[in-house]
């Protein structure tokens, strides 16, 4: 009956050469499998150690801006009200529904998965936009925000609307005196702030807000 050789006895009397050999040869699969699960368990520390959870997610919708039109408006949110924490990020992303031929549609379904998964707080719109949606209840009443008073709304359009209940309620501002926005080129003139009416973010809305009316 064969006896199983011990690594000791293994490497007993081998050049260093010859002991590598050894090793690799017998425990190639004991070695891949450990240097694997070392990259996974590093790969997850590490992602954990720079995790940034989501402060207010603001998405553009309408034609076609770049990302990095929107980077500089992005930038100046993070600074003015997180002061770039590492831990939290404000993020200001763009989808193309004007588009109405395949890849158009594939952005209107994304935006509506988004914002199903709770993925935006803040949204830029035209007004026709808003018109198409406002019926399914898209939009939140900022007036029922906890801390909507605290808006400085003086100098800003507002969009008043009268929800399915007969409720009358403010669901739009104008981007128009928004000094943030300023240097983004947007193809249309009526463009508003509205928030989707399935956050949870209610002081990070507001905020974002207020930093935007300022």
């Amino acid at each position: 009956m064969d006896r199983t050789i011990s690594l000791r006895e293994g490497l007993a009397n081998k050049t260093f050469r010859e002991k590598s050999d050894y090793i690799w040869t017998y425990y190639k699969l004991h070695i891949l499998g450990t240097l694997i699960l070392i990259f996974f368990v590093g790969s997850y520390i590490s992602a954990q150690i720079n995790r940034q959870d989501i402060y207010c997610n603001i998405t553009y919708v309408g034609n076609s801006i770049s990302v990095e039109e929107l980077t500089p408006a992005k930038n100046k949110l993070n600074d003015i009200l997180l002061h770039n924490n590492k831990k939290l990020v404000i993020n200001f992303d763009s989808i193309f529904t004007d588009d109405k031929s395949t890849a158009g549609l594939a952005m209107t379904e994304k935006l509506h998965v988004n914002i199903a998964a709770q993925q935006i707080d803040i949204a830029i719109v035209n007004k026709e936009f808003f018109e198409q949606n406002f019926s399914n209840e898209m939009f939140l009443n900022l007036e029922s925000l906890n801390g909507f008073s605290t808006l400085p709304l003086s100098n800003h359009e507002l969009t008043k609307k009268t929800d399915i209940n007969g409720t009358n309620g403010t669901y739009g501002i104008s981007i128009k005196n928004l000094k943030l926005l300023n240097d983004i080129h947007f193809a249309n003139d009526d463009n508003m702030l509205v928030v989707i009416s399935n956050t949870e973010h209610n002081d990070a809305v507001v905020n974002v807000l207020k930093t935007f009316l300022t």
